[in-house]
């Protein structure tokens, strides 16, 4: 299996294109999509993992309803790549070679591009992190390889950042304090070695956001919830089944509004010698700080831990 390889060290850079076996004659007859990731309908990461084929399908459109052409392909092959990061415009997910193999429009105007993949890029698919820096100008969400001051840009700028054991691994661990998954990643991270690795070495005191209204959970994961496994074992619960983790106000919600709607964090960990009192205690805390208990007195309750939940010394998460 390909192991994750960083470019943190003062070797020359590897130039992606020449990796991936095109020379200058050969990508002539490619397109370069670079796919942005601020879309107002969809975040396109989160559909990487949710909702492969509609991914698919916007980045393979060529005109939207009513507006001018933005998405013409000049070439019948195209490398697509989608922003990985929304604040960081360097960095590249490598989505795949394609032939283009027409268009059609659909129902409501749309013109769309059918394509097939080629099989020999396949296995850098949603692996391969480039670092590309666009020209000051236009978006430069189509790139005609046939333009010679392009190509040789791209030959000679686009670059290796990482290649990673398997697609959730593109998004490295950042870290305790800086883990943010939307559900359907959370689901990857979970199936991940390099993430249960991380998550199954600690106990923890976690955040789940209702991103729709703000509204906040604190959980908590220790011993008694699975000694082996650790975090990794509470957040398993919540990536399947209906999402609830046995809440009852989450249940309520429904799967579906979970998966669109919540994202996990961490607030605090702890090795897993740490006793469960401590961590409850710490969890009480964070309930308290973020006002995530809901009382019905409240004017704007915005909370889904129960006062039970609060005032039990062993509470069901």
């Amino acid at each position: 299996m390909m192991q994750e390889e960083t470019m943190d060290t003062p070797n020359t850079p590897i130039r992606f294109l020449d990796l991936i076996g095109l020379d200058n004659e050969q990508l002539k007859d490619f397109t370069i999509r670079l796919n942005g990731n601020k879309p107002a309908w969809f975040d396109v990461l989160d559909a990487y993992y949710s909702s492969h084929d509609e991914l698919m399908e916007w980045v393979f459109i060529k005109q939207w309803p009513g507006q001018q052409v933005k998405g013409a392909f000049k070439k019948k092959k195209v490398l697509q790549f989608i922003q990985l990061h929304q604040e960081d415009p360097t960095k590249w997910l490598f989505i795949g070679a394609f032939e283009v193999l027409g268009e059609y429009q659909k129902e409501d105007g749309t013109v769309a591009y059918d394509y097939r993949e080629i099989p020999q890029y396949a296995p850098l698919d949603a692996r391969a992190v480039v670092y590309y820096k666009k020209s000051q100008g236009p978006t430069q969400l189509m790139n005609d390889m046939g333009n010679d001051k392009l190509r040789n840009r791209f030959l000679e700028t686009m670059t290796l950042d990482h290649l990673s054991q398997s697609p959730i691994s593109s998004l490295p661990f950042p870290g305790f304090e800086n883990v943010c998954l939307t559900h359907r990643q959370l689901v990857a991270a979970v199936r991940n070695d390099t993430w249960k690795t991380a998550l199954g070495n600690v106990q923890a005191v976690y955040l789940q956001t209702d991103r729709r209204t703000g509204w906040h959970y604190v959980g908590s994961a220790y011993s008694h919830k699975g000694a082996e496994q650790g975090l990794l074992s509470r957040w398993s619960e919540y990536a399947y089944g209906d999402h609830s983790g046995g809440n009852k106000r989450l249940k309520e919600l429904g799967a579906k509004y979970i998966v669109d709607n919540f994202q996990y964090s961490i607030l605090e960990i702890f090795d897993m010698r740490a006793l469960p009192k401590d961590i409850i205690n710490r969890e009480h805390w964070w309930m308290d700080t973020l006002s995530s208990v809901y009382h019905s007195e409240d004017e704007h309750p915005h909370g889904y831990n129960s006062v039970a939940e609060r005032n039990s010394d062993n509470p069901v998460e």
